[in-house]
């Protein structure tokens, strides 16, 4: 065990309230750098990679197609939520503003969330090494996320039942 461990165990049962260390309070600099990571990621291979015709991704240099990753176009011939979401972000990386409203309207938002993300992280990161407390967007994420699972839902509903954007 610890020795902080046995130390408030110890004022426990000597009748104290032992102080309380809670890492929630800390800031979490991996969190904000794992999602900058990921984020410039997907951005910089939206950049990198085009699109053959209407339906297929081409890694660069190569002109290699990508396989298609999408089980339910697979497995049932029917289109996902998500279906379109890669070519979105080429489109929006490419500023196709058109092309990339043509594939998923809702990746318009989701481009834009994960956009956001990489001066917000950097800026977080930035607030943590200089010993500052992390800002908290108090449901501005949450809003975000509903807004997109909506508009993923409702433009994938409108496709099932026939209607082209």
């Amino acid at each position: 065990m610890s020795r902080s461990l046995v130390a408030s165990e110890a004022a426990v049962v000597a009748g104290r309230a032992a102080p309380v260390k809670s890492s929630a309070l800390r800031p979490d600099w991996l969190y904000h750098a794992v999602l900058l990571a990921l984020c410039s990621g997907v951005l910089l291979m939206a950049l990198l990679l085009s699109i053959r015709g209407q339906t297929q991704v081409v890694l660069p240099g190569v002109n290699v197609p990508l396989p298609e990753l999408c089980m339910s176009r697979r497995m049932f011939g029917l289109s996902c939520p998500g279906c379109g979401l890669t070519r979105c972000f080429i489109s929006l990386a490419r500023g196709d503003v058109a092309s990339a409203w043509s594939y998923n309207p809702a990746g318009l938002l989701l481009f834009a969330v994960i956009a956001f993300q990489v001066p917000l992280r950097t800026w977080q990161l930035w607030r943590i090494r200089r010993g500052l407390p992390e800002v908290v967007l108090n449901g501005t994420a949450q809003v975000a996320l509903g807004a997109l699972a909506v508009l993923m839902l409702g433009q994938w509903a409108l496709r099932l039942m026939g209607v082209q954007f």
